[in-house]
């Protein structure tokens, strides 16, 4: 009996990790689950089942589910409790639950998974607004060059352009503030329209022979979408420094994004 239920077992994880090697990811944890849930005695294929099913999940990018699905484990399987609670983390970590990271990361220091873990723990002080601790916690592994780069991404202090001073050199200059942030054509835009209209009125008021009532008129249209143009373009070179310090805060972020991506998180999850 003990025998047949191996060889039944066996069939299915078999099948299950062929739809996890061709990608087939829901598919794969639905077949994991049902082996994993179908037997609440904690066989031999348990654990194995219930890992995979939460790996496929965080590959499919069902995060809850499978945060469930190793809290499940962790509940109530008897082995295997640190790759559980290092599923969890992975889980809670990718839907943004960094509180729960540095919980459980500490849980895990004498485990085979202790690295992985720390790697976890800085990325998720990183992203929680706490660089300086993440920093700390990099520093402290073993020498990498993939954690190297992460250090000195994170010791590099983005560029950034004042909307104060931005906004004073287009009040000066109209467009000077678009061309300080590097927005060369909105800086050409601001001053060519606002030099028009200001040229505009400029003759109409002081070269135009004309003296009539709708000379008059042209002179306070011209300066007046003058005026408004240029007060435009002052708040048009604040909100250009803005943009251009979040620019460069969204670069550095994507370049942490793209390095913690390179690092090898995933666990080596063996058959029984």
């Amino acid at each position: 009996m003990i025998i047949l239920t191996l060889l039944l077992g066996q069939t299915a994880i078999d099948f299950a990790d062929h739809l996890y090697a061709t990608g087939d990811y829901k598919r794969a944890a639905l077949e994991y689950e049902r082996i994993g849930f179908a037997d609440p005695d904690d066989t031999v294929w348990t654990p194995y089942a219930i890992l995979r099913a939460g790996e496929a999940l965080l590959k499919s990018g069902d995060y809850k589910r499978a945060a469930n699905v190793y809290e499940f484990g962790i509940k109530n399987i008897s082995t295997r409790w640190e790759y559980f609670q290092y599923g969890y983390m992975r889980a809670e970590f990718a839907d943004s639950g960094y509180p729960a990271v540095k919980i459980i990361a500490p849980r895990l220091k004498a485990s085979e998974l202790a690295a992985k873990s720390s790697i976890y723990l800085a990325f998720a002080d990183i992203y929680s607004g706490h660089p300086d601790s993440g920093l700390t916690i990099l520093s402290s592994l073993e020498p990498d060059p993939l954690v190297d780069e992460v250090i000195s991404v994170l010791g590099t202090t983005p560029k950034r352009r004042s909307p104060w001073l931005s906004a004073g050199f287009s009040t000066l200059l109209p467009g000077a503030g678009q061309a300080y942030c590097g927005r060369w054509a909105d800086a050409w835009q601001s001053l060519s329209i606002t030099g028009i209209f200001a040229a505009a009125s400029v003759y109409y008021g002081f070269f135009s022979q004309d003296t009539t009532l709708g000379n008059t008129i042209k002179i306070a249209v011209t300066a007046s979408l003058g005026g408004l143009f240029w007060l435009g373009n002052i708040y048009g070179a604040a909100n250009a420094a803005l943009d251009y310090n979040d620019y460069e805060k969204r670069k550095k972020d994507e370049q942490l994004a793209i390095l913690f991506s390179r690092f090898d998180l995933e666990p080596e999850i063996l058959k029984p």
